[in-house]
């Protein structure tokens, strides 16, 4: 019999693209950075952190195995590459509050079996429907580009006077606190803004947007002015208030525009293997030196910003079956309608029902994730996939928003949004932390303000090619 004729030999053998590629990877490196994970709590941050309630009991493993299922399921849902600046946003929370909410609640068991799961799907619920919200196509949204001096006249005009707001009112406070001297100089500012309420806003226009939009565009645009002008601007309200986020976030900034500028899908892979590094070595490295610098960075990284996310997820389920919900009377204006039951603020409440008055072990306000404390405080479990709706929506018009600009700019000045967004309320990071005036932002920036090959970028990778008007870009 003739085979010149084959169908199977006359076709090419099939070639590997990238995001096939990318498509198997991504759950690998998830579940390798799970593993991970699990490895560091159960090695140092359990037996160092037993005392802020990081325990350990052993799991049972259908739980264990069920968190790493959800986990390579989700990631199949989940966006392959960054096109959106809200899918930075996503990959932070999929790795500082899912993950941890997958298995620090199994650890620790505040509760049962069967709560435990539901608590698992509960999440996987809320994080899908956000996955699901970048399969939904942007809204086109009208922009209003203000004139290009005008844009920075009145940006020079709100940077002067804010900064100028915080100096009056901090000048006898002022001070470049050390790692030892951060929760004195906290516990300091929060005295200041209890005297003077408004002052957390200029502190969110100036930390949240006004100094991350400075960074960002001095970056793309190559110009050391204004990321000068704009980690000065952070050093400055550092001393204010002594908040690490802000710090830190010139440094996140920086990498976040690296990372992005020339990413071809691998941005998330990238991640989950730095990440997993990350707890590997840091772990391995503290266990033989339990003091000193390394032990500092693995406390404020391993555990704060991993391990106590999980945690307040397990507390907040634990606490809000036996008190009342707050229906979302926790935020200002719906508790007009909606009271809240309690007199103090609901990460205050949690904290002193675990740790005491006045967090005696350093934990005096357990600030948690939209998930815990817009979820769970307000409906229960159920709330989870109802704030995670919520949010998809909020990215969603978010993405809207700055479609026409490109992904190493809009993601960058994102940051500080994006870090909120793992320990605040969904509600607080729009209207308080700045995030529904950096949408504005997208809105009103002039059209000149970065290069046009920037701008017709953007909307070419927003849109399906032939979707565009002439003109638009």
């Amino acid at each position: 019999m003739s085979i010149q004729g084959s169908s199977v030999l006359s076709e090419e053998p099939q070639r590997l693209n990238l995001r096939w590629l990318l498509r198997f990877s991504m759950p690998v490196v998830l579940l390798i950075y799970c593993a991970s994970f699990n490895w560091s709590y159960v090695k140092w941050i359990s037996p160092t952190w037993a005392y802020l309630g990081l325990t350990y009991k052993s799991p049972d493993s259908s739980l264990v195995i069920c968190g790493y299922v959800l986990v390579a399921v989700l990631s199949a849902f989940s966006p392959l590459r960054i096109k959106r600046p809200s899918q930075v946003s996503y990959w932070l929370i999929f790795v500082t509050v899912y993950v941890p909410g997958l298995f620090v609640p199994i650890f620790v068991q505040l509760d049962n079996g069967i709560t435990l799961l539901l608590t698992q799907l509960s999440m996987t619920g809320g994080m899908l429907l956000i996955a699901l919200s970048y399969k939904v196509s942007l809204l086109r949204i009208p922009r209003f580009p203000v004139n290009r001096n005008m844009w920075w006249v009145v940006l020079s005009i709100l940077f002067i006077t804010c900064n100028a707001i915080l100096f009056v009112v901090f000048r006898h406070a002022l001070h470049f606190a050390s790692i030892k001297e951060i929760y004195m100089v906290r516990f300091q500012s929060k005295f200041i803004a209890r005297t003077n309420p408004g002052i957390t806003y200029v502190y969110s226009a100036l930390a949240n947007v006004i100094n991350p939009f400075l960074i960002a565009y001095g970056l793309i645009r190559r110009r050391w002015t204004p990321i000068g002008i704009g980690i000065g601007g952070q050093l400055f309200i550092y001393s204010t208030a002594a908040m690490k986020a802000v710090l830190g976030s010139p440094l996140l900034i920086i990498i976040f525009y690296y990372s992005l500028k020339r990413d071809r899908g691998g941005w998330v892979p990238k991640l989950g293997i730095g990440l997993a590094g990350l707890f590997v070595v840091l772990t391995a490295l503290v266990t033989d030196f339990k003091s000193g610098f390394l032990s500092i960075i693995a406390s404020m990284t391993l555990m704060r910003l991993f391990a106590l996310p999980g945690l307040f997820i397990a507390q907040y389920q634990h606490f809000f079956e036996s008190f009342p919900h707050t229906y979302l009377g926790h935020i200002a204006g719906i508790n007009l309608l909606f009271p809240s039951p309690y007199s103090l603020s609901t990460g205050m409440e949690v904290s002193s029902f675990y740790s005491g008055p006045g967090g005696q072990h350093g934990i005096g306000n357990a600030n948690a994730s939209f998930f815990a404390m817009d979820g769970i405080a307000g409906f229960g479990l159920p709330g989870i996939p109802v704030m995670g709706l919520f949010c998809g929506a909020v990215f969603w018009i978010l993405d809207s928003c700055a479609r026409e600009w490109p992904i190493e700019f809009s993601a960058p000045f994102l940051t500080m949004c994006s870090v909120a967004l793992v320990s605040e309320s969904l509600f607080s990071v729009l209207l308080g932390n700045g995030l529904m005036v950096l949408m504005l932002f997208f809105v009103f920036m002039p059209r000149q303000l970065l290069d046009d090959r920037f701008n017709k970028s953007a909307v070419a990778d927003s849109y399906p090619p032939g979707h565009l008007r002439k003109g638009t870009a």
